[in-house]
């Protein structure tokens, strides 16, 4: 989650988000996940539609799952 360069801020910020997550029922969590992950693809699929205003929505609907399928933690 943190990282060894992050501020001591930003480390405390994790834990206690992760405290938050621990201390929610497994229901909970299932829903919270599902909440960002949508707002994950309408955040990316805004973005997209700015940068390419163009597209058709099978574009940028092509475009949020490539990404997602594509992307990487490093």
């Amino acid at each position: 989650m943190a990282r060894g360069n992050e501020s001591a801020h930003v480390r405390a910020a994790c834990e206690r988000q992760a405290a938050i997550y621990r201390s929610m029922a497994p229901g909970q969590r299932l829903e919270q996940a599902l909440r960002m992950n949508r707002n994950m693809r309408t955040l990316l699929a805004a973005g997209f539609r700015m940068r390419h205003p163009s597209w058709t929505e099978a574009q940028v609907e092509r475009a949020v799952a490539d990404r997602i399928l594509h992307a990487r933690t490093e």
